[in-house]
């Protein structure tokens, strides 16, 4: 450590203890709780049931537009979590992003399927509008409900446009680099 950042040293020093106080929490309250494997299921069931659904002939499209979707709610999650808008107390694993069980999962797989299934704006829109509705007054109630997310300075009409709008801008910005080249 450089002379130079001496405090750094001390935050560093703080870090790794909170990172032992998170992995000792995670295998005594986390771990193979029937929250634990919800969250499990949320992660796989929806890779499965798209796996069976995927139009094959568009899978490199589908799966580009999945990985920007996964990028943007990972980030706006990890970004959202260290501002502490919202909590997510259980987790999948201590070392990946809190968020992991929904944001790889079950929401991108929700919008690879709108974005394959309703290709013209005004139904791809519609399809992400409803699914806004869900995910922000439906899905965020039900996973504070159980226990394994809890917004802190957040409300869920906030997250409706926000999940439309990362929609939308994935659409635009794959569709761009694939159709108008």
């Amino acid at each position: 450590m450089p002379v130079s950042y001496p405090q750094y040293a001390e935050i560093l020093e703080i870090k790794r203890h909170l990172n032992q106080l998170q992995y000792e929490h995670w295998l005594r309250n986390e771990l193979f709780t029937w929250q634990w494997w919800v969250l499990v299921a949320l992660l796989i069931i929806p890779w499965i049931i798209w796996w069976r659904l995927v139009d094959r002939s568009r899978v490199g499209v589908i799966l580009a537009y999945g990985i920007y979707i996964m990028f943007i709610v990972t980030a706006m999650d990890a970004t959202g979590s260290a501002l502490e808008y919202w909590i997510y107390p259980i987790k999948l694993l201590p070392v990946v992003p809190d968020s992991v069980g929904f944001d790889w999962g079950l929401l991108t797989v929700v919008h690879m399927l709108i974005y394959q299934y309703y290709p013209r704006w005004k139904q791809f829109i519609l399809a992400e509008v409803i699914a806004a509705v869900l995910l922000a007054f439906v899905g965020e109630p039900l996973t504070e409900r159980i226990g394994v997310y809890f917004a802190l300075h957040w409300y869920h009409h906030w997250s409706f446009p926000i999940y439309v709008l990362k929609a939308v801008t994935g659409k635009l910005l794959i569709d761009n680099i694939v159709y108008h080249q």
